[in-house]
């Protein structure tokens, strides 16, 4: 499922229509881009190579005994992976030119000495890449800069301070998280939305899988393994079984858990996270985000979400 580009390489002398066949369905379930590459052109005569690029029209033709076709396979394969690295804008798309947000960034334990984490920096980026003015406060000032900057568009808050971040922030300025704006980039927000659904419908002992896209050094404020575990179980009334996996690894047995809450993917590739997701929908397992359940456990996912309905 971390695949960027595949290359599916079949000799001019030895094409295996049906092998080629089953890997064509893995990569369309997986929307993993692949290109055709067939080799030793040099064994065949050239009726032949007319027919083989009959049948696959965009293959390339190589040779290494004469060196025909490695230039160009070299630049397709440059071509396809920048086409894979563009990510949607986080909220470039979201506001005007010009406009002006307000980014919340509460100073805990979560937080790197001296650094902030790479969905703000991403934030913040993508804000100066797009003409939009962006002002990074604490939660702590955020009331003073509310009054102090006229016409704010956005607030954009962690999600561990929706719940107090909500309480400030007039319901005339939209307000969301740097979680569901990640959902959007990097996953499905549709799909997650709908995985909310299934908190309501929880009971004690259920399993949930907690999904991290990076490893990290776990505190006791930590969200993923502390503050989401004990407010699903509080919003339950009771202790739920959780199972946590960190990094590149994805279980094989999705059809055991009845909730899936996913991180923000900062540190995942759209198609990783977007192929995580759609295997769960595959196995009839609900699968969410960090930012929605915490906005969903402070009753403010439907103001949270009120910027993404017309985008």
């Amino acid at each position: 499922m971390r695949t960027d580009l595949a290359i599916y390489v079949m000799a001019a002398n030895d094409i295996n229509m049906e092998a080629f066949n089953e890997f064509k369905l893995y990569f369309k379930k997986y929307a993993i881009p692949y290109i055709v590459v067939i080799s030793q052109t040099d064994t065949v005569s050239e009726i032949e190579l007319v027919q083989i690029q009959q049948e696959f029209k965009d293959c390339i033709l190589t040779s290494i005994k004469n060196g025909m076709g490695i230039v160009k396979l070299k630049e397709v394969i440059v071509s396809k992976l920048k086409e894979e690295e563009e990510d949607k804008p986080l909220v470039g798309d979201l506001l005007p030119y010009g406009a002006k947000v307000i980014l919340v960034v509460p100073i805990d334990s979560e937080a790197p000495k001296g650094r902030i984490i790479l969905p703000q920096v991403q934030c913040i980026r993508d804000c100066l890449d797009h003409g939009i003015k962006s002002y990074v406060v604490r939660d702590t000032e955020l009331e003073a800069a509310l009054k102090e900057i006229p016409d704010v568009d956005l607030v954009i808050t962690d999600s561990q301070a929706f719940a107090k971040v909500s309480q400030i922030v007039p319901t005339s300025i939209k307000l969301t998280g740097f979680s569901l704006l990640m959902s959007r980039q990097k996953g499905d927000l549709e799909l997650f939305m709908k995985g909310i659904e299934r908190i309501k419908t929880l009971k004690p002992g259920n399993k949930v899988l907690i999904l991290e896209g990076c490893t990290h050094n776990v505190s006791h404020e930590d969200i993923g393994r502390v503050k989401i575990p004990n407010g699903l179980s509080k919003y339950v009334g009771d202790k739920l079984e959780f199972t946590y996996i960190a990094g590149q690894d994805f279980p094989g047995n999705l059809s055991e858990y009845d909730l899936v809450v996913h991180c923000g993917g900062c540190m995942l590739t759209h198609k990783t996270v977007c192929n995580r997701a759609h295997l769960c929908e595959e196995k009839g397992v609900p699968i969410t985000n960090y930012g929605m359940v915490l906005a969903f456990l402070s009753g403010t996912l439907e103001r949270s979400y009120e910027i993404f309905k017309d985008n």
